[in-house]
């Protein structure tokens, strides 16, 4: 069959052929008129990268629930401290296990006894490295990147501060660091590279007797780095420089804030207007009505009837210019009415019931790329129930684990290798060889991990039930949950043997170990005495 067209003559049949291809769907045009373009992505942090940085902290700052999702980011990744657990190989240096386990004891006591005063590690005196650690978070949360410069002071400089320890850390804003760029010196960003695209240097600008001058640090003296740059790579691709990881969400935070605005002006309105007087005077229709009665003719006394609605609008009018109305003031009362007025209240009307549901999709796309629960963010748990906070902390936790990784450990493996470096070099962490069998394996002997705060558990009783099944069946260690707690299971276990030698010295069954025996028995069957479930079992 052929369709006809108005002469009744068959109309040319067009065949069309199929096509498949991505966007092809895009009838509407809406992905048309959405502008994008394909280039580096070193480029599109280059040109955004300063004003986000801006705009982040300008949230962060003025914005009171993304300074409490920045507050509770830092609080997940690093906690009260990111504790060093030291993972050297030693073997090659004449160590057994035994001696390996004191000297990484002995390392982590001194690390922690530096770390933790202001006085040594900061080259300014003020922050902790805990402390800086927080600041580096801050800063990659607002600008995608964190930097620290390592300084060394001289004996005499030592000696004028009453310093033990010469390596000194300098926690620098991303904005110092300049935006230079000349790809044929091989400036890009601030960072100069060599041939291979590995820095080499980095360019700050630096306040000095208040004039700002740049200045040029050698990205490394020897082994030991002496700018030390954290960004998430995996994010900004090929780029020196980072950009903040909220920048896809700062239209909504933006949005969420003027709604809110917009929401609660409305409301101030309607409250200040929330009282109204319904009154019976004269409008201008009644004017004319009382106009048409006088020069209506052949109407008897249309006149006098004009002349007695006059007085009583008179008569009204003067009993307002006598009494007074009060609402709000000092009195908050109402004293009078005007004949024939009602006073009527209204109730606010705003928010509506579609605000609520609004502002909590704003607040999910938020959460989502923060990297926090919705209730972290909003700190509404009304609607969460066990499940729901199961998943959701299951879905957040290896964001914050991955950016831990990331960031504030790298920040931390830097200035712990460059402090390890200088204490090893002066004898005050003794080492089989020196510092030359150091220098020759560095990279076995300051291998480490760093550990945060353990994994947020909505019912921490079902969780050690479930472990102790694990541990029962073979399915996991103690290692593997002691890393997962942010501890190191030797350290448990050097501390419970004294505790349990204590308890026995008392004559005190100790408590540590596995209980069984009775009804749901262990796979040891029946335990010893004292460590029965029940008593009697």
């Amino acid at each position: 069959m052929k369709l006809l067209d108005h002469r009744g003559v068959p109309m040319p049949s067009r065949e069309v052929a199929p096509q498949a291809r991505y966007m092809g769907h895009d009838r509407s045009g809406i992905l048309s008129m959405r502008r994008a373009v394909t280039r580096d992505v070193k480029v599109d942090v280059r040109e955004a990268a300063s004003r986000a940085f801006a705009l982040a902290f300008d949230f962060m700052q003025n914005s009171g629930r993304i300074a409490g999702a920045t507050d509770q980011i830092i609080a997940d990744m690093i906690g009260p401290e990111l504790k060093l657990n030291c993972q050297p190989d030693l073997a090659s240096l004449g160590y057994d296990d035994q001696e390996k386990a004191a000297w990484c004891r002995m390392v982590e006591r001194e690390w922690r006894r530096w770390s933790w005063n202001p006085w040594e590690c900061d080259l300014e005196g003020k922050a902790s490295v805990q402390e800086m650690l927080d600041g580096a978070v801050r800063y990659y949360l607002a600008g995608g990147e964190a930097l620290a410069t390592i300084d060394f002071l001289g004996r005499g400089d030592r000696r004028r501060y009453g310093l033990e320890t010469g390596t000194k850390v300098r926690l620098v804003s991303p904005h110092r660091l300049t935006r230079y760029s000349s790809p044929m010196e091989g400036w890009d960003q601030g960072i100069y590279h060599d041939e291979l695209g590995r820095p080499m240097s980095y360019r700050f600008r630096r306040s000095e007797g208040g004039l700002e001058r740049d200045i040029d640090v050698l990205a490394r003296a020897g082994s030991v780095a002496q700018v030390i740059h954290v960004m998430d790579r995996g994010a900004t691709p090929n780029s020196p420089r980072g950009i903040t990881p909220m920048a896809p969400a700062f239209k909504v935070i933006a949005q969420s804030d003027q709604f809110a605005d917009a929401t609660l002006t409305t409301a101030l309105l309607q409250t200040a207007f929330a009282a109204t007087i319904k009154s019976p005077e004269p409008s201008e229709t009644a004017f004319e009505a009382l106009q048409q009665l006088n020069d209506m003719d052949g109407f008897q006394g249309n006149k006098d009837l004009a002349t007695d609605l006059m007085s009583v609008w008179e008569h009204r009018l003067d009993a307002l210019k006598t009494k007074s109305l009060s609402i709000g003031g000092d009195t908050s009362q109402v004293n009078h009415l005007g004949p024939g007025e009602e006073l009527e209240l209204h109730s606010s009307a705003t928010p509506g019931p579609q605000y609520q549901p609004f502002q909590m999709g704003l607040m999910q796309e938020v959460a989502r790329c923060l990297g926090v629960t919705l209730e972290s963010l909003t700190m509404d748990h009304s609607r969460a129930n066990y499940s729901s906070v199961r998943m959701a902390v299951a879905t957040i936790w290896p964001t914050i684990a991955r950016r831990r990784e990331r960031i504030p450990s790298v920040m931390a493996q830097g200035i712990y290798e460059a402090w390890l470096d200088e204490a090893i070099g002066t004898g005050r962490i003794p080492l089989k060889g020196g510092y030359q069998a150091f220098a020759a394996n560095r990279e076995k002997v300051v291998d480490a991990e760093w550990r945060g705060p353990a994994k947020p558990s909505a019912d921490p009783y079902k969780d050690a039930i479930a472990r102790k099944v694990q541990l029962e069946t073979g399915q996991t260690t103690l290692k593997q949950i002691a890393s997962e707690e942010g501890r190191d299971w030797e350290e448990d276990l050097d501390q419970i043997t004294r505790e349990v030698e204590r308890f026995r010295e008392a004559g005190v069954t100790p408590p540590h170990g596995r209980m069984s025996g009775g009804e749901g028995a262990g796979p040891l069957g029946g335990a010893a005495d004292g460590m029965r479930e029940p008593a009697d079992g």
